[in-house]
């Protein structure tokens, strides 16, 4: 919806935030004893709290598009330590999805043989290195030590979600999927008209770099949150969230940044079904309420929204990687595994390490996929624990 040239949300959960609020919480955020969400000082003592692994850039690399056509053509068996698909129980590549948690909504994922990176965000600080924010944790890796990426999503234009240096690194390798008004940015960083794709709610194109027989779609479906790089730019961009679909039917949710509205996330079940196998949804930067409660989601409502949508997985990200509001910088993680045991849902709903390797099955498991409230399945460490595979 757009009034005098603005996005605006729609949703009745939704409050706008004044520019006088704004400016109130920045003042506030001055006056407040530190250090801000209890980060230690000690860089040692946050990396024990905040683990991170290196991915496993072995099996990114056979699970890539590239690896497989060149294993296939290959007679001579000139690729070497080839493992077998199935080896520790890894489902065949067609029926993949690997996700690898780089910080913030950054993640990279793999499905359909794609390489797909989200809400890039591999910077030290957001805004300026004087002002900050400033990374808390780095990124388990660096850009250029990953599969080359096809394709990026981005939900919306914030710099902790658009990140400029990223773009103008990735250019126009990969192809781009954006939110009406996005794309303005990403030429500012070099990328290409035709190498990006502008979409509005409720629009689907085909999954760039997949074939048509093989039903690989991806959805721009609405999200509660605002857009701007600046304030003088609030909401002249659409911000959303995406849904993958294989032959109708959802395979993987990337919320972006959401506050929590139920006709919202019920309406994009109601759209696209449910059972969708993977949702990747923010569960951090949720305090004051008051203030944060129609622009982020807290760990109960991110379980809420893995509910709305009928979802088999929930990987909780947006956490532990810059201090933007008042809660323990580990209160997103705890308190969404406390919740994941109450529920009994623990095998189904992580906050993940830094880097370390998710993987999932997409195959039809037929009457046990019925229920998405009921999981037999288990979470196992595999590949000497750098990755976890959930079967």
């Amino acid at each position: 919806m757009v009034v005098g040239g603005k996005y605006v949300n729609p949703f009745p959960e939704y409050r706008p935030q004044t520019v006088y609020e704004f400016v109130f919480c920045r003042i506030y955020e001055l006056f407040q004893e530190r250090p801000r969400g209890g980060v230690p000082a000690d860089l040692d003592e946050i990396r024990r709290s905040l683990p991170a692994r290196r991915p496993d850039f072995e099996l990114l690399l056979q699970t890539s598009r590239d690896y497989q056509h060149l294993r296939r053509t290959n007679n001579k068996d000139e690729i070497s330590n080839q493992t077998n698909e199935n080896d520790e129980g890894l489902p065949p590549v067609a029926d993949r999805l690997t996700l690898t948690w780089m910080g913030q909504s950054c993640a990279f994922v793999q499905m359909a043989g794609l390489n797909v990176l989200t809400d890039p965000c591999f910077g030290k600080h957001l805004v300026s290195p004087y002002l900050g924010p400033k990374r808390i944790s780095p990124p388990p890796c660096q850009l250029a030590e990953l599969p080359k990426v096809d394709l990026v999503l981005v939900s919306h234009d914030h710099p902790d979600h658009l990140e400029v240096e990223t773009v103008a690194e990735i250019g126009n390798s990969a192809m781009w999927i954006v939110p009406t008004g996005v794309g303005k940015h990403l030429e500012t960083a070099g990328v290409a008209r035709e190498q990006y794709r502008e979409l509005t709610w409720w629009e689907t194109t085909p999954l760039p770099g997949t074939d048509a027989c093989d039903g690989w779609e991806i959805a721009c479906t609405p999200a509660m949150h605002w857009s701007g790089r600046k304030m003088v730019d609030a909401n002249t961009t659409l911000w959303c969230s995406f849904v993958v679909l294989r032959h109708g039917r959802p395979m993987f949710f990337h919320a972006g940044d959401t506050g929590y509205s139920y006709p919202l996330f019920a309406g994009i079940r109601h759209v696209f079904g449910a059972g969708c196998k993977v949702a990747m949804v923010p569960c951090g930067a949720y305090t004051p309420r008051w203030h944060l409660r129609s622009q982020h989601t807290n760990p109960q409502e991110a379980i809420q929204i893995m509910k709305d949508l009928a979802a088999r997985k929930l990987v909780g990200v947006h956490w532990g990687t810059f201090v933007l509001s008042e809660e323990h910088f580990l209160e997103p993680r705890d308190l969404l595994h406390s919740l994941a045991a109450r529920e009994e849902r623990s095998q189904d709903i992580v906050a993940p390490e830094f880097g370390r390797t998710l993987v999932f099955n997409l195959a039809d498991k037929g009457d046990a996929a019925a229920d998405p409230d009921t999981s037999l399945e288990q979470v196992r460490s595999i590949r000497n624990g750098n990755a976890l595979l959930f079967d």
